[in-house]
């Protein structure tokens, strides 16, 4: 009998630590940020929400989206009155640009496009077809904060752009919105609680205690975060339930509800986790993702049952995750979940998101598992998902909670 795995706490995402501060080093790469006017927001979902709202997005405007996506790309759409059009989208992950041709000459208000996994994708074809058909171009990359495509940076080709602060950064809110439109020069945001600032502030530094990423603050702080971890009693990874599908009536009610005129999409960052993103260099994060990406892809090719979807990161990228196919993804998802390895799945797509032909979206929404890759993971926890997914992939081992 197998022996049964025990997990290991390796973060999820980003997580505070003095070499963030200290190594001071330049990205090689643009960042999404040199692109354009930027508007700090509380999310990168609050970002599409903003921008649709600056394009007046409402009843009988369509929106174009791809059929492999998070609910939340989908979501601001509803709850502004508007509606989702899919499309497909190829092999590599790129739009199909026929399909994309034809849905834009029956109208769209918008196009979303994302760099899915961090890995730009060609733009300039779609930047040209929105131009014909008078869509505005919303570059969704909230998987990828630095990167350059078809010799621009990131960012550079939409009408607006959109980016997520908590998948490349040690803080727990933020997103941003890089306006190039005419329509959104005058927006304004609502205001925030003081005390949001102080607790967006303790939550990255409790984050970086946890994760052991701050000598002397470890033992320090470390007894106060576990004594309140165990008084609170909040589930870890270990203790996650399976996502629940939703039907299209509660999906829509919910979006309504999260993204309300006074909602928290429309109100201000907290200034903490601007200040964090803005304190930390950037030149460590793209190089180390770039590293670990590249080291999953080595050290995962041989994995029976599984094969990664890109084996280099290349140059103009630095990646949120590494996308990796697996053949029978109900057989170990909730167990790779459970066992605390970082990995997310975009299984519960918007409800009624259509199957096309000749389109990979379906398949990735149940296929892809997207591996984290971030850089604050160090070599002992990278090599320990590796050895984790291939006892429960290959092995069929079952972790126990905890960790």
């Amino acid at each position: 009998m197998p022996v049964p795995l025990r997990a290991l706490p390796v973060p999820r995402l980003p997580v505070l630590s003095w070499r963030y501060f200290l190594d001071r080093r330049a990205s090689p790469l643009p960042a999404v940020t040199d692109a354009g006017p930027v508007l700090p927001t509380t999310s990168g979902r609050a970002a599409i929400a903003i921008a649709l709202k600056a394009l007046g997005c409402g009843p009988g405007q369509r929106v174009l989206v791809p059929t492999y996506h998070c609910p939340t790309m989908v979501a601001p759409i509803v709850a502004l009155g508007g509606t989702p059009v899919f499309y497909p989208i190829n092999a590599d992950g790129s739009a199909r640009l026929d399909a994309l041709e034809q849905l834009l000459k029956e109208g769209a208000t918008a196009v979303i496009v994302p760099h899915y996994f961090g890995l730009p994708r060609p733009m300039r074809a779609i930047r040209a077809l929105c131009d014909r058909y008078r869509a505005a171009l919303i570059e969704d990359c909230a998987h990828a904060f630095f990167g350059r495509v078809d010799g621009r940076g990131i960012g550079a080709w939409g009408d607006f752009a959109i980016a997520s602060l908590t998948k490349f950064f040690p803080v727990t809110e933020g997103g941003c919105l890089i306006r190039h439109h005419p329509e959104a020069r005058d927006i304004k945001l609502g205001q925030r609680k003081h005390t949001v600032n102080l607790k967006v502030a303790l939550d990255a530094l409790e984050l970086g205690v946890m994760h052991h990423r701050l000598a002397g603050l470890n033992v320090l702080l470390g007894g106060l975060v576990r004594a309140k971890h165990r008084r609170k009693g909040e589930p870890t990874q270990a203790h996650l339930a399976p996502v629940a599908p939703v039907d299209l009536p509660t999906a829509t009610a919910r979006a309504e509800a999260d993204f309300a005129e006074q909602a928290l999409p429309f109100r201000k960052i907290a200034s903490a986790a601007w200040r964090i993103v803005k304190a930390g260099g950037t030149g460590r994060i793209v190089a180390r993702r770039k590293a670990n990406f590249n080291k999953l892809a080595k050290a995962l090719a041989q994995l029976k049952g599984a094969r990664p979807l890109v084996m280099q990161a290349g140059d103009d990228a630095a990646p949120y995750v590494f996308p990796l196919w697996v053949d029978e993804p109900e057989r170990v998802y909730q167990a790779v979940r459970r066992s605390g390895v970082p990995v997310f799945r975009w299984d519960d797509r918007w409800p009624g998101t259509p199957e096309l032909a000749d389109d990979v979206g379906g398949a990735w929404s149940r296929h892809v598992f997207q591996i984290g890759c971030h850089q604050d993971l160090n070599a002992a926890e990278l090599a320990w998902i590796v050895e984790t997914l291939k006892q429960i992939i290959e092995e069929g081992v079952t972790p126990c909670a905890g960790s």
